[in-house]
């Protein structure tokens, strides 16, 4: 059985985020692109920090086991919306990885990799290491 370790809520409205902790608060809006207003985040934005800040902490957890540098590590995430004629819309989610300074950088981001749970429940992400 798994064990509890934190939840996190966040409520959505037609304007924005706020978490019940009241650390996040943010408006969000659609993309400029999408005829939105352009000068709020968008859910594209969100998605893409969340991978990437994901996969930085399952990084830091895995450089602490084998020994590294976190200093200069860094997690580009990137998510494209496209058009689907069959389902609206859907997206695909790349994430580049720099590990500078790291020995065995494929052995890192795989342990990272493997242990990260959004990677775990998010089918095909691209995943490279810079």
């Amino acid at each position: 059985m798994n064990t509890e370790l934190y939840t996190a809520t966040v409520s959505a409205t037609a304007t924005g985020v706020t978490s019940d902790d009241g650390v996040l608060s943010l408006g969000v809006r659609e993309p400029k692109q999408l005829g939105g207003p352009g000068e709020h985040t968008n859910p594209e934005q969100l998605m893409a920090a969340a991978l990437s800040s994901c996969l930085v902490e399952s990084l830091r957890i895995a450089l602490g086991t084998v020994g590294g540098s976190v200093d200069e590590l860094a997690v580009k995430g990137t998510v494209v919306l496209t058009d689907s004629d069959a389902s609206g819309y859907d997206a695909t989610f790349a994430l580049a990885v720099s590990l500078p300074g790291t020995d065995d950088a494929e052995a890192v981001l795989a342990q990272a990799t493997s242990i990260c749970p959004f990677l775990k429940v998010i089918d095909g992400v691209e995943v490279t290491l810079e």
